[in-house]
């Protein structure tokens, strides 16, 4: 071999190791910078929270078209009556509770309602919102003659939510209407002042909790959690008031947390959907049962609020809980729907239950999945941040010099 060809190679080779050497640099670089992003978000879960909260539900806010959340356009009209000063549903035609719209509000809900109907039917065979939204009404200044100036709706099951469920969306109705907004605009309000707030709600839970956080973090990230905050609904607040209860509950278990601060957050999860008044048993893993003697004043100051204020809202709206649509899509008796008769017909027959339960998961299962999958992705996730704070980014090897000696 000649030398000149000895020299080419050894340069070659040389060349080829300063090329890995600086690439394992870019990469020890690239690696060393992620891990300390990690490294920041895991220690910050709220403030991750908050920001894959606020892009994805703001987003979601603004593409989903309009009422095509569940049962959104009911949940609209008991806000727009809160917001018009209506505490409690006076109006009742053919016994259901409702109110009394604008007529050209009404012929925006009805254009709305009908196109998500006919969009969810039509789009496999080429239907887009786009050319449906071209046959949006104009705004009339006036009412035609011989037409109505105000149009009756009815709340369809909605009347049995407080104003705690909807707060944020009252307020944001409060200022479309200030602002004399058209209903697509005013909707994107409320939606937009709905994320921000609970996310924050949620995000102030996450930051209370002494433990579990990143648990808190992936139930307030589920798909349906941030979708139920992203449209108007009472499940965007009742999970960020769970949230808070739980979080002062494991505080309280640490001797951290004051009573008034866990009464009132109790209250408003009972108000905002009534089956959550079970959150009250959480008080009771604040200390040992031996304990609850001498604490009886703090006890009662916590759960009796939540056990006088459910019930009393209930009572007070007369509300039909969604009957109507049992009797308007179900064919059994209503007595069948009476929690009395359930419980005789469950000492009856006691395996009814486990085995409707079994078969709804059977049935439904694929309705879950998606769920759990999502759920065990972000567990996955997690994990691997903590392996990669735990173990830091990939060691920086020398890379060996390989060099031909000389003649």
């Amino acid at each position: 071999m000649h030398r000149s060809d000895v020299r080419a190679q050894t340069a070659s080779v040389r060349l080829a190791a300063q090329d890995e050497q600086l690439e394992m640099s870019r990469q020890y670089v690239f690696w060393s910078r992620l891990s300390a992003v990690l490294s920041r978000l895991e220690s910050r879960p709220a403030f991750f929270f908050l920001l894959f909260s606020l892009a994805f539900g703001s987003g979601i806010s603004i593409v989903v078209p309009p009422l095509r959340g569940p049962d959104e356009i009911a949940h609209f009209l008991r806000i727009y009556s809160y917001a018009q000063g209506a505490l409690l549903p006076v109006t009742e035609i053919n016994g259901r509770k409702g109110i009394f719209i604008e007529s050209e509000l009404h012929s925006q809900l009805s254009f709305f309602k009908n196109a998500g109907e006919r969009f969810g039917q039509n789009r496999g065979q080429g239907l887009r919102y786009d050319d449906i939204m071209k046959e949006y009404p104009q705004p009339r200044g006036t009412v035609d003659q011989g037409e109505q100036a105000t149009k009756f709706l009815p709340f369809a099951g909605t009347e049995g939510y407080s104003p705690v469920a909807y707060a944020p969306y009252i307020l944001a109705a409060a200022i479309g209407n200030l602002l004399k907004l058209d209903f697509p605009n005013m909707l994107l309000l409320m939606r937009l002042l709905g994320v921000i707030t609970f996310t924050a709600v949620a995000a102030y839970a996450i930051k209370l909790t002494p433990t579990l956080k990143w648990a808190f973090v992936l139930i307030a990230m589920l798909p349906v959690s941030i979708y139920n905050r992203s449209v108007l609904s009472a499940d965007g607040a009742a999970l960020a008031y769970a949230l808070v209860v739980t979080a002062l509950c494991f505080s309280a278990v640490r001797q951290h947390g004051r009573v008034w601060e866990r009464s009132l957050w109790m209250t408003l999860g009972a108000l905002s959907k009534q089956p959550q008044i079970v959150f009250v048993l959480l008080e009771l893993m604040v200390c040992r049962i031996t304990k609850l003697r001498r604490r009886w004043s703090s006890l009662a100051l916590i759960v009796v609020p939540s056990f006088i204020l459910s019930p009393v809202w209930v009572i007070a709206v007369s509300a039909d809980i969604a009957v109507w649509r049992l009797s308007q899509v179900e064919t059994y008796p209503r007595e069948y729907f009476d929690p009395l008769w359930k419980l005789a017909y469950m000492w009856e027959h006691p395996l009814h239950f486990p085995l409707a339960a079994w078969t709804s998961v059977t049935v439904w299962g694929d309705r879950l999945w998606p769920e759990l999958r999502h759920l065990g992705m972000a567990g996955c996730l997690a994990s691997r941040l903590g392996l990669l704070r735990a173990h830091g980014p990939p060691s920086r090897r020398p890379v060996a010099k390989i060099e031909f000696g000389r003649d």
